[in-house]
């Protein structure tokens, strides 16, 4: 899609898709991120070791590396040497949006995009821009309303 950027592993490159919304694609990076996410929401005082995380989440463990990486530089993970270290939550589940996780794995969430691309001219005079705008606007609240601890309480009201 053009003009919505070209982060390495992100949600526009074509990359296998699990979820899609609309025409945003949810990556690999970030269903396995969201999923460890969860297990450390679930335990947020206790430290996972990347290769105990890879091996319950059928995640490669380099790959797993790399996603917690990019975690930890956002300040969404906090990661501890030794023995006993490993990564856990940076922060209680309730101040972490799922806006802030999907900027950190896959960079800023795209916007709705029109059907006739960038070149579209007829933008300030077009009867449904307001409604994609609006449905743009109310995505973006949700994902940054969204906590882990909402993920959490939601995966458990499932069960």
């Amino acid at each position: 899609m053009p003009g919505l950027g070209k982060r390495r592993g992100g949600l526009w490159k074509g990359r296998p898709a699990r979820h899609k919304i609309g025409p945003m694609i949810l990556s690999k990076r970030t269903d396995y991120g969201m999923r460890i996410l969860y297990e450390l929401a679930v335990e947020p005082l206790s430290y996972h070791s990347a290769r105990a995380l890879s091996d319950r989440h059928h995640v490669p463990e380099a790959f797993l590396r790399k996603i917690l990486q990019d975690l930890r530089q956002a300040g969404i993970v906090a990661a501890q040497k030794g023995r006993t270290g490993g990564y856990r939550l940076a922060k209680a589940p309730e101040e972490i949006s799922v806006s802030e996780v999907l900027a950190a794995l896959e960079g800023p969430v795209p916007k709705l995009a029109c059907i006739v691309g960038e070149d579209c001219r007829i933008d300030q005079s077009c009867p449904t821009a307001p409604l994609w705008k609006h449905i743009e606007r109310r995505i973006s609240e949700e994902l940054s309303r969204l906590s882990l601890a909402d993920v959490v309480t939601m995966a458990r009201e499932v069960r």
